[in-house]
């Protein structure tokens, strides 16, 4: 499977079992998972289904939430990437909170979004993201995406975003 390139702070790969426990203390902390879904920590159980599912998304379709790797140390410190979507491949990050505020969210969903469209050959990349969000929110707008819809998903506002080929900023 084709992974995008290194950063100048982050590198991408596919996940491995052996990435279950350094994922699941994101995973199970209340401050990384408040805008993943309902805002619940998971589970170990949970965890490893997420991977189960990258797993998966790597053999049938080539893409998945590749693992974010800090290459000042090596260390795994959450994801970027896409999943499978009914319309469009979404795009979609967490990171550990001591990685926040520096601005990979940003530079890894950058490299993300040029891998999808020059090597994956995506015309349409989209991403949802719950209004609260505030971090996330920038992201996006950083991104060049543009809001086409709100709804509400495990009882908050979710605001669904776009980014075509031909209009990308990344």
């Amino acid at each position: 499977m084709p992974i995008p390139p290194e950063t100048d702070r982050l590198a991408f790969r596919e996940w491995t079992t052996a990435d279950l426990d350094e994922f699941h203390a994101i995973c199970c902390d209340p401050q990384a998972m408040q805008f993943v879904a309902d805002g619940a920590p998971w589970g170990r159980e949970r965890t490893g289904q997420f991977l189960d599912r990258n797993f998966a998304a790597a053999a049938d379709l080539g893409f998945c939430l590749w693992t974010l790797i800090d290459t000042t140390d090596d260390r795994l410190i959450g994801y970027c990437g896409f999943i499978d979507s009914d319309s469009a491949p979404e795009i979609g990050w967490r990171l550990a909170p001591e990685y926040w505020g520096r601005g990979l969210a940003t530079e890894g969903a950058r490299q993300v979004v040029r891998f999808g469209f020059d090597s994956l050959g995506f015309d349409r990349i989209i991403a949802t993201v719950q209004s609260a969000n505030l971090a996330s929110l920038r992201v996006v707008e950083k991104l060049g995406m543009r809001r086409i819809e709100t709804y509400e998903r495990h009882g908050r506002e979710v605001l669904l975003f776009e980014l075509t080929k031909s209009d990308s900023v990344a």
